[in-house]
């Protein structure tokens, strides 16, 4: 009897357990609290669609032991704390995660941590361009699985074939992940640029030039070039800075609309990834004297160092150079 285990209850989480409820035999929903396993009924607050029959919202991490695969949907900020946990429940399934960002504690990649703490396994990172509740309603989506492992890209890519997903495989993980990390941060900018009213010219230039950003770094950290073409690199990037799904891109029209950081986060009330991997991004990218000067602006806006538009009249005067 095929089970699978989504760790993270979020909309995210939600949304999958949602949309692969027919690919498996039962799913096991795992909640950060007693309290959410009990009050998510019969569905998520941020989701519009109810939890299959199959689907069993549990606090318990021991059934675990009973699935057969294992799916990580938890913030970055708690992605090594969650492998910890739930290493003494494991048994050799195929493991993967939807996280998108850095490890913020570790100041390191996600697949390191990963590495780093269960050793025996191989990585596997599924990412590309998907608003939780747009998977939750079915509306046809296309993602992205990547590891090393073929055995991995396999499963998973299975696992995620619905009438609804369709999954791509790849084997650069470096690349699906800094485009995952790299997309919430240019999503802030695109809010920005939303929200101080510019339009659809400002929008292209700021994808266009930020994908070069995307790339630059990806480049210098050993990724693909052709992996920020594909759906987690461009694919992800158009999503994330075109519509206000993005919480990102909701953060950064908040910060446009004068609300400092803090404010600016409780308006938006969900975790925003692009805030907590930015200095991380931005402190690899000087190792590696990668020049990131819009992701740079983003962050001075959110330090306050910088208001909206002095960010904006800082990129339209730099030094111009050869695209």
């Amino acid at each position: 009897m095929a089970s699978l285990s989504i760790i993270g209850a979020g909309a995210w989480g939600s949304a999958l357990s949602i949309a692969l409820a027919d690919n498996f035999d039962s799913i096991y929903l795992h909640t950060h609290t007693q309290e959410e396993s009990e009050c998510f009924q019969p569905q998520h607050p941020a989701l519009s669609v109810n939890y299959a029959d199959n689907v069993m919202l549990t606090f318990d991490l021991s059934k675990i032991r009973h699935s057969e695969s294992i799916l990580i949907a938890v913030p970055s900020y708690g992605f090594s704390t969650t492998l910890k946990a739930i290493k003494p429940f494991l048994n050799k399934q195929p493991i993967a995660w939807v996280t998108k960002g850095f490890d913020t504690d570790a100041q390191c990649f996600l697949h390191e941590s990963f590495e780093s703490i269960l050793a025996d396994y191989s990585a596997c990172v599924i990412s590309g361009p998907s608003f939780a509740l747009e998977v939750a309603n079915r509306k046809p989506t296309a993602l992205v699985v990547a590891s090393k492992d073929m055995a991995m890209q396999n499963y998973w890519s299975q696992a995620f074939d619905t009438d609804a997903l369709r999954a791509y495989t790849n084997d650069d993980v470096i690349g699906v992940e800094v485009g995952g990390s790299v997309k919430n941060i240019l999503a802030i900018a695109a809010g920005i640029a939303s929200g101080l009213g510019y339009g659809a010219n400002t929008q292209a230039a700021l994808i266009t030039r930020g994908l070069a950003e995307m790339i630059r770094l990806g480049v210098a950290l050993g990724a693909t070039p052709s992996t920020f073409n594909g759906l987690s690199g461009l694919g992800d990037l158009v999503l994330t800075c075109s519509d206000d799904l993005s919480r990102n891109r909701r953060f950064g029209k908040e910060l446009a609309a004068g609300c400092g950081t803090k404010q600016a986060l409780k308006n938006v009330d969900a975790t925003v990834e692009g805030v907590n991997t930015l200095a991380l991004v931005l402190s690899i990218a000087k190792d590696n004297k990668v020049e990131m000067p819009i992701c740079e602006q983003v962050k001075q806006v959110i330090d306050g160092q910088v208001t909206p538009n002095q960010a904006v009249g800082h990129l339209m005067s730099r030094v111009r150079i050869q695209e």
